[in-house]
């Protein structure tokens, strides 16, 4: 063998063990790459699954919020308030009323410092309440706007559109300030011995007006109730006081709720007092902690909790304060309105109808936005008003 030959042999013994080595660890590593390849298929398959889901859900949510509406900033979000068959912007400087899809059809130029927007059928009230200045609008323009003789403190308006005030008056606690529709004055009464006045509300047949007071002997709140009553023919007659309540407490009871037209609920931090007809009697048991009250036909309904950051619940009463029910809400209740029997509650991240006369929710509406307020439109359709801006959702 030449010297050439004995140096080519070793080189292609190596080449052959070289080609041994690769096949025999080929297989393995090839085994590794699939295994590798499928678990990566695995989950794409997955994260692509959910992806779909999730722009399958967004149409869904996206379908309910386009009947109609319009998207706008938070903070202008925050200015409007569903009213009839649009909303109404609230700034310091102005009020306007928008249609459903934003379009403004009349504005008018007001100057509060501090205004605060209430409905009640077919009127709503923009008063300042770090001034003197209201304004009664409907759904066609507004109706007056005047100047009150005292800083507004807290006001309620009737389905017609009279209108009650809690104002600063000299060296009283407080007077009770009532006007109609129109605006012209129909009474005022000055609390020198009751205390101050902190809220009211009308009957829903507009005959007496309930004022919640409080007073104090130095060391405990003590609650009082003052009624009115207001005529029918109010161009001969003129409100007069009616009756007076002292639930047997010592809290603060803000919070009116008619249960019918002659028997009203005033509510505190946990206790519940029904007067009218010469009696005042208190719920039993007490509530741990309540939020709100709210009047619906034939009764009342109290949202409560058994104390701070724990659950919300709802029990409804009827006109004769028998307990109907509960049901459970949740932890944050962002929204209510109520019409006829019927309640829409926008909780935490639903929007639940709820049949306040049976105490059952009757329709869940899962929603993607937080909620700001949220109003009945129509027979079917409910306002949502967003961070984001104003969704219509057939409910």
């Amino acid at each position: 063998m030449s010297e050439k030959a004995k140096r080519k042999e070793p080189i292609q013994k190596k080449q052959q063990n070289r080609v041994k080595f690769t096949h025999k660890y080929a297989t393995p590593i090839l085994v590794v790459l699939c295994i590798i390849l499928a678990a990566v298929s695995i989950v794409l398959v997955y994260m692509i699954r959910n992806h779909v889901e999730a722009k399958n859900g967004a149409k869904e949510q996206l379908r309910l919020s386009a009947i109609a509406g319009f998207d706008c900033e938070y903070t202008e979000a925050q200015q409007l308030y569903p009213f009839q068959n649009g909303l109404l912007k609230v700034t310091n400087k102005r009020v306007a009323y928008l249609s459903i899809s934003g379009n403004e059809i009349f504005s008018v130029d007001l100057d509060m410092s501090s205004p605060v927007c209430i409905k009640n059928g077919p009127y709503a009230m923009v008063a300042d309440t770090e001034g003197f200045q209201c304004a009664l609008f409907s759904e066609e323009g507004m109706v007056y706007s005047t100047h009150m003789p005292g800083k507004i403190g807290n006001f309620a308006i009737s389905p017609s559109g009279l209108a009650a005030m809690i104002l600063e008056d000299g060296d009283s606690f407080g007077c009770v300030y009532i006007m109609e529709k129109d605006s012209t004055f129909l009474a005022k009464w000055s609390s020198f011995e009751s205390g101050y006045p902190i809220s009211l509300a009308f009957s829903p047949d507009e005959s007496t007006l309930s004022v919640s007071l409080v007073d104090t002997d130095g060391s405990q709140m003590i609650p009082h109730v003052k009624q009115f009553s207001i005529p029918s023919d109010r161009t001969s007659a003129r409100p007069t006081e009616n009756a007076f309540y002292s639930p047997l407490v010592t809290d603060i009871m803000p919070l009116v709720a008619y249960l019918s037209n002659d028997r009203v609920a005033v509510a505190g931090i946990s206790d519940v007092a029904i007067v009218g007809n010469g009696k005042c009697d208190l719920v039993t048991p007490a509530f741990p902690c309540v939020t709100s009250i709210h009047s619906f036909d034939g009764g009342y309904a109290v949202v409560y909790s058994d104390g701070i950051d724990q659950p919300l619940r709802l029990a409804s009463y009827n006109g004769n304060g028998g307990k109907i029910g509960e049901i459970s809400l949740g932890n944050d209740v962002l929204g209510t309105d109520v019409s006829g029997s019927s309640a829409l509650i926008a909780v935490d991240e639903k929007i639940i109808l709820v049949d306040l006369a049976k105490a059952k929710v009757t329709s869940t509406i899962n929603v993607d936005e937080p909620v700001l307020r949220v109003s009945f439109f129509g027979t079917k359709n409910i306002c949502v008003v967003t961070n984001a801006g104003v969704r219509e959702i057939t409910i």
